[in-house]
């Protein structure tokens, strides 16, 4: 206990001596004449009150320093997850009891026998929880991911404040969500010991790795299915997989399996017969004596379409440039391409151009119009957009810009200027602000390689942007700072369309071999085009998504949604309300939390597997904003049937790099008896300051008020002046 002051104490005693000398010339003497005993009473009063007031202006504070020992903890952490059954099950099923037999004997020694320290149980599930007891019989064995690393990291926040000296896992080492434990390890603010269970050793075991399939498929065309097994302890015999939806058998094929450890692929087709979200199950029969069959089966899901996208491309005469454009669409998958291409007579080669043409997704103009091309055509081309349809627009030297002016300029992106018809070498220079724009999203390729691309052949022409539009390129010269419109975008009521300015594209289709890195510029540029005008602009008020088309089995399902007004204008404040459906037609209604800006969130939690569709409806104090509408699955997880045995090494990795030691089921005995041996382990002395403000103290105000009161009550009694 101390005093401290926040002046000087030396003047403190000075203005208490000054108090007391006050005080002595007030009382030497009074009128009327009174006893010693009277004045010395009432200048004691008035001395103490003076005291106090100078004691509590030099605004003291007493300090209290408090020692307390706190007894090292040691937190057990129990891996809670399926796999922990699979890897104890031995010759018998999986089941959460044999998981528990054999974590028993671990968890009782260290409850017991924990020497001075306290011992706090967890479970390693998803969230942390603390274990009820008896601590064996409240494990559950349920988890369906195991995040090893999110657990450790849990645990020295769950017992902030106390002496935490060592850390217990008691896993079988297998993790499949989260980052590598070992990460954590590294870090760790206390040695982690290690206590692997389960079977170490590769039993026999059939597995399907992998299914693969298309993201997008059509109405009443073979969809390929390929599904991929590995064994271990095979014997070469035959198994039967089997494609099925809802039940149902869609395809099946018997394939061998390797002898020993091996992999095999088989192939399967469906043709789809119902458009949306299908989601497929392909199932491999059970060989004898396999650990699980749980991880016999996967489920894919995949988005199947009414139609591919229907293109109509028109040129202006055969040449090199609309090769390279038509090959890469009639390489995609998804589209399906009818070209023509005007003759000097009128005619188009590939046949006239189709009578109806409402059909199309989308229209492609690589230099037409020509001036072969009979005006009523390009004003039915003219009337095609205007009614809806996305459109690209390539320049060429043959195109007839005069057409462009006069047809098309309610369209394009950027609009000519003087008839200047003369072309030059352009390097394509991407706009940095547009480098995210998913037209630039190529895989397998860099931006960086853009700058390796052979130049392409600009027009001479000044091209002005439309204000709604959006530059994503440029065309710069050489020797020449001033820079062009290449590659322009734009987007208004709904209708997409894109030009590039420039023609010559069929050197990046055909690039030597010391610029192969570059092959998939020109064809991802091309598709992402075609892509992006033929998506729908969605400027729909009220816009609620699936945050994925399909969702793991025990991942959380969560909504993002948007909400406008009738000027497009951002509603905070509406009220979204969202109803899931599953397959049975049990609706499930929700509410979206909103998060400011016209934003909304929603979590509904873990679902079983399954297809689900979604409604969305937004209201503003009682009135309808707008609604809508979707589709989305749930597949079952088997993550912790995917590798049916224990992983020692990464136990003696996470003990090794944490300062902890590794243990197995047969030596965790030793663990309590070698804590007791690290001086590590052991009880800590925490001293605690706490300091009081006396000078806010109440206490010392009353005082000085009776001190002063009664000095006063004495003096009326007495009849002093």
């Amino acid at each position: 206990m101390a005093f401290s002051f926040g002046y000087n104490p030396w003047l403190l005693l000075l203005c208490v001596a000054v108090a007391g000398g006050l005080t002595y010339w007030t009382y030497r003497s009074t009128v009327p004449s009174l006893s010693a005993g009277w004045r010395g009473l009432m200048g004691s009063l008035r001395f103490l009150a003076l005291a106090l007031i100078c004691f509590l202006l030099f605004e003291p504070v007493l300090r209290q320093i408090q020692s307390t020992e706190r007894p090292p903890v040691l937190a057990v952490l129990v891996d809670e997850s399926e796999s922990m059954r699979v890897v104890t099950a031995g010759d018998q099923s999986p089941s959460a009891a044999t998981a528990r037999d054999s974590v028993r004997s671990i968890v009782e020694t260290l409850g017991s026998e924990a020497g001075p320290g306290a011992v706090r149980f967890f479970g390693a599930n998803q969230p942390l929880r603390a274990l009820p007891g008896p601590i064996a019989d409240s494990l559950r064995f349920d988890g369906a991911r195991t995040n090893l690393a999110s657990a450790l990291q849990a645990v020295p926040e769950e017992l902030q404040g106390e002496n935490l000296k060592g850390i217990v896992l008691v896993s079988d080492g297998q993790y499949n969500t989260g980052q590598n434990p070992l990460r954590v390890a590294d870090r760790s603010p206390v040695p982690i010991h290690t206590v692997t269970v389960g079977d170490t050793t590769r039993r026999r075991d059939l597995r399907l790795r992998s299914v693969a399939t298309n993201e997008r498929a059509y109405l009443d065309s073979r969809v390929p299915v390929q599904a991929t097994l590995t064994t271990t302890g095979g014997k070469g015999e035959a198994v039967t997989v089997t494609l099925e939806q809802d039940g149902q058998t869609l395809d099946q094929s018997e394939v061998r399996l390797p002898t020993g450890t091996g992999e095999v692929s088989v192939d399967l087709t469906f043709e789809p017969t119902e458009a949306g979200l299908q989601q497929l199950t392909v199932r491999a029969s059970e060989v004898s004596g396999e650990v699980t069959t749980r991880n016999n089966v996967q489920t894919v899901s995949l988005r199947v379409l009414e139609s591919k996208r229907q293109v109509l491309l028109l040129g202006a005469a055969p040449s090199p440039n609309l090769t390279a454009i038509r090959r890469v669409y009639e390489r995609n998958a998804d589209t399906e391409v009818t070209s023509r291409i005007p003759q000097r007579d009128g005619s188009f080669l590939g046949g006239p151009l189709p009578e109806d043409l409402s059909t199309y997704d989308v229209v492609v103009c690589a230099g037409f119009p020509s001036d072969p091309v009979p005006e009523e055509v390009v004003e039915r081309i003219a009337t095609l957009i205007e009614d809806g349809t996305p459109a690209l627009f390539f320049l060429d030297q043959q195109t007839d810009l005069g057409a462009w002016a006069e047809h098309f300029e309610p369209f394009l992106p950027a609009t000519p200027g003087a008839a200047n018809t003369g072309f030059t070498q352009v390097s394509l220079n991407i706009v940095d602000s547009e480098r995210q724009h998913p037209i630039f999203r190529i895989e397998d390729a860099e931006l960086t390689l853009f700058d390796r691309l052979p130049p392409v052949q600009g027009s001479d022409i000044q091209w002005t942007s439309t204000p709604d539009a959006r530059v994503l390129a440029t065309a710069t010269r050489p020797n020449d700072s001033a820079s062009a419109p290449l590659l322009v975008v734009r987007s208004r009521a709904g209708l997409r369309t894109g030009a590039f300015l420039g023609t010559g594209v069929w050197r990046w289709a055909l690039l030597p071999s010391q610029l192969a890195p570059a092959d998939p510029l020109w064809p991802g540029l091309a598709s992402n085009l075609l892509r992006w005008v033929s998506t729908e602009a969605d400027d729909s008020p009220v816009r609620v998504r699936p945050v994925a088309s399909t969702f793991d089995g025990g991942e959380p399902v969560s909504f993002t949604g948007q909400v406008y007004d009738e000027s497009m204008q951002p509603v905070s404040d509406a009220t979204v309300e969202v109803t899931v459906t599953d397959s049975t037609g049990t609706d499930y209604p929700y509410t979206m939390e909103p998060v400011g800006q016209g934003r909304y969130t929603l979590d509904v939690g873990t679902l079983p597997e399954g297809r689900y569709r979604y409604t969305a409806a937004a209201q503003l104090e009682g009135t309808e904003l707008g609604t809508d509408q979707g589709e989305f699955s749930v597949s079952p997880l088997r993550l912790e049937y995917q590798a049916p045995r224990a992983d020692p090494v990464l136990m003696r990795q996470i003990a090794a790099r944490s300062g902890g030691t590794t243990y197995t089921t047969k030596t965790a005995n030793q663990l309590p008896e070698d804590l007791a041996q690290r001086a590590s382990f052991s009880s800590e002395v925490v001293q605690q300051s706490t300091e009081a403000e006396l000078w806010r103290t109440s206490l010392f105000l009353i005082a000085i008020l009776v001190l002063l009161a009664s000095e006063w009550t004495l003096r009326k009694y007495l009849g002093l002046t």
